[in-house]
């Protein structure tokens, strides 16, 4: 089964959000990078629909999706996205994705934060919502193309060609971003962005969750690196509360089946048939236990009663199962950053006793009930769920197993639950293990050039051409970055 389809990803900057025009959320002045009068939350609102219409579209949920073998093209793809399986990603996806980081998603956001934080009386809420996005931003953007501008980045009068920062120094900033955001909300203010605030209405307890859950997840990413770094870890464990919660807190972008208001994947396939396939290295983690979100993950095709997947630049054939109408439904959100994500990051921080005592009981707890709550979430059969995670042979008890399998458990866990939001699972798989021994185990595409697997995005074309400070020599796509063992 082969299909091509042209899409242009520009397009799609027309997308809007949680069932609001997108003219209210463009509706700014004509030249943002000299911005000084406009309200902080057009520049918010701005950024974050640039951001999600970016991560859910060809230039990063494809393409990402593909080198990280979370999706499969099913081959015959090389007119799109599907050299990607070839690590030849397209110019235009690098350089996009890059545009939104550090010009429509990063600069709108440095902006409102520089124009909130200069307001009488100073509107500190703002200015901590737009910190805290920001940081998921670099977040982001580090852990794809590795070094990037950051402490010069988003001054053009003062620093024309801003200096890469190294890995390390950005998570590092990152850190502190979050803690200013931390100390300046103030849940009593009146002073913030409530409806341009698609995520929490303005509720700022929220917001200061989130806080707290990124730093989690930015810890969790640096300790294998930088052990020093489980003491904060196990700081945040002790107070789970000051983290996101419960579902309800999850932190995403909704979406409406109402024209212009539709989850950008959708708008992406156009209400086509996929031509984007399941994924051997998931099926053959999910099938032999019948795992309950396979049929919200994939749909069958006629005829077929089992969940065949298809390695990567394989062609797919009319028994491949097909990335699911489930996941591409119009009202479908856009996760960024999920309760049982931070569970299982939890199970593993008991498991692995980073700045705790190893404790393979909690972890169990947290693991168990992550699973349960990842497989609710996307809405898989109650009595499905409740069969799958009270089986341990279906799902092991952390507890009967060695500390180097119970974490092995997790990982895979961690890895599935993320199969729809492809640069975390890329992410995912890089921290989990040393190079040869991440979770799961990937092999070069069929056809791809021998030598090692891809790591990270390269260097935008646009910004190699245009500032000097670029690093020297230029990563390639197999260069392992700093957190990356």
């Amino acid at each position: 089964m082969k299909f091509k389809n042209k899409i242009l990803a520009s397009m799609l900057l027309l997308v809007a959000v949680s069932g609001v025009s997108c003219k209210k959320y463009l509706d700014i002045n004509t030249n943002p990078l000299t911005a000084t009068k406009v309200d902080p939350k057009l520049l918010f609102g701005y950024a974050v629909t640039a951001w999600d219409v970016s991560k859910n579209s060809g230039d990063s949920y494809i393409s990402i999706g593909f080198i990280g073998q979370s999706l499969s093209s099913g081959g015959d793809f090389s007119q799109n996205w599907g050299a990607s399986n070839l690590y030849n990603v397209s110019p235009l996806s690098i350089g996009n994705t890059w545009k939104v980081y550090f010009s429509n998603g990063g600069n709108n956001l440095q902006q409102a934060i520089s124009i909130a934080q200069a307001a009488s009386p100073v509107n500190n809420n703002t200015a901590a919502q737009c910190k805290i996005v920001l940081a998921q931003l670099m977040y982001e953007a580090t852990t794809l193309y590795g070094d990037i501008p950051y402490s010069q980045a988003f001054q053009p009068d003062k620093y024309p060609y801003p200096k890469y920062d190294a890995q390390k120094d950005v998570l590092e900033s990152l850190l502190k971003l979050l803690d200013e955001a931390i100390a300046q909300i103030d849940p009593t203010s009146v002073l913030k962005i409530s409806d341009y605030d698609i995520y929490y209405g303005g509720d700022m307890s929220k917001w200061k969750k989130l806080a707290n859950s990124i730093k989690f997840k930015i810890l969790m990413v640096m300790v294998d690196k930088d052990p020093t770094k489980a003491a904060a870890i196990g700081t945040l464990l002790s107070t789970p509360d000051a983290m996101i919660s419960s579902s309800a807190e999850t932190w995403l972008t909704k979406y409406t089946t109402g024209t212009n208001n539709q989850n950008p994947k959708y708008r992406l396939f156009l209400g086509q048939n996929p031509f984007t396939y399941a994924s051997k290295v998931i099926t053959d983690l999910m099938v032999p236990t019948n795992d309950p979100r396979l049929p919200q993950y994939f749909d069958l095709p006629a005829g077929q009663t089992t969940y065949i997947g298809v390695p990567a630049n394989v062609d797919a054939d009319e028994k491949t199962a097909i990335l699911g109408s489930y996941l591409l439904r119009p009202d479908a959100p856009s996760v960024i950053l999920s309760y049982q994500e931070l569970e299982l990051l939890q199970a593993e921080a008991y498991a692995r006793g980073l700045g705790v005592g190893v404790n393979m009981t909690k972890a169990e707890a947290l693991f168990k009930q992550g699973v349960t709550d990842a497989m609710t979430f996307y809405q898989a059969n109650p009595a499905a769920v409740t069969a799958y995670v009270n089986d341990p042979t279906k799902l092991p008890n952390l507890t009967s197993l060695s500390a180097t399998d119970a974490i092995k458990q997790i990982h895979i866990q961690q890895w599935v639950d993320l199969m729809d939001r492809p640069l975390e699972a890329f992410v995912q798989w890089k921290r989990s293990g040393p190079d040869g021994s991440e979770v799961p185990a990937l092999t070069l595409p069929k056809d791809a050039t021998p030598g090692p697997l891809i790591r990270r995005y390269t260097l935008s074309p646009d910004e190699t051409s245009a500032n000097p400070n670029i690093p020297k020599p230029q990563p390639t796509y197999y260069d392992k970055m700093w957190f990356d063992l």
